[in-house]
């Protein structure tokens, strides 16, 4: 039954394409004719008419206000104390295993099943949200405290939320 219909649907694909029953000779009118008849040859389909689209508004009112719908991109805010990279433990699917802030604004974070998520960074005071695919994460409390741990080497925790990532910052 299914290669019956299927074969129904190539014959009329045919017929569209060919023209199947739009011959002036109408003495070889058949049933094929009769169906194609009702099915419009290529030829004489016309494309959909046009969709009116209204014209912008020019006013100076609705200039200052974004379109709800089209908003500019998120600009982000990272200070300079951020960037560069921080390695975390990775352990837990809700940790990343490496967090890199950019001085343009941005964050990507690297987690231990290789997916990395990237997106704008906004840094207000000790809070900041990381605006990512699926929605933003909030920080409520970061800080940055350096620590040495001698033999010239010198680090720098940085705590979001209480967990914490660590980058190098003079040694080996």
């Amino acid at each position: 039954m299914k290669a019956a219909f299927m074969r129904g649907i190539a014959v009329a694909m045919l017929c569209l394409a060919v023209g199947c029953g739009t011959s002036d000779d109408d003495s070889s009118a058949s049933a094929t004719d009769a169906s194609a008849a009702r099915t419009p040859s290529i030829s004489s389909l016309q494309p959909p008419p046009a969709i009116p689209v209204p014209a912008p508004e020019t006013s100076s009112d609705t200039a200052s206000e974004p379109d709800s719908d089209q908003q500019a991109p998120l600009a982000g805010q990272v200070p300079q104390e951020l960037v560069g990279e921080w390695d975390g433990d990775g352990e837990g699917s809700a940790r990343a295993t490496k967090i890199e802030f950019l001085a343009e604004g941005f964050v990507a974070m690297y987690y231990n099943n290789g997916q990395v998520l990237r997106g704008p960074a906004v840094v207000q005071g000790s809070t900041m949200t990381l605006h990512m695919p699926g929605g933003p994460l909030y920080v409520r409390n970061w800080s940055i405290t350096p620590f040495d741990t001698g033999y010239g080497y010198a680090f720098e925790n940085l705590s979001l939320d209480g967990v914490s990532y660590v980058r190098q910052t003079s040694g080996g």
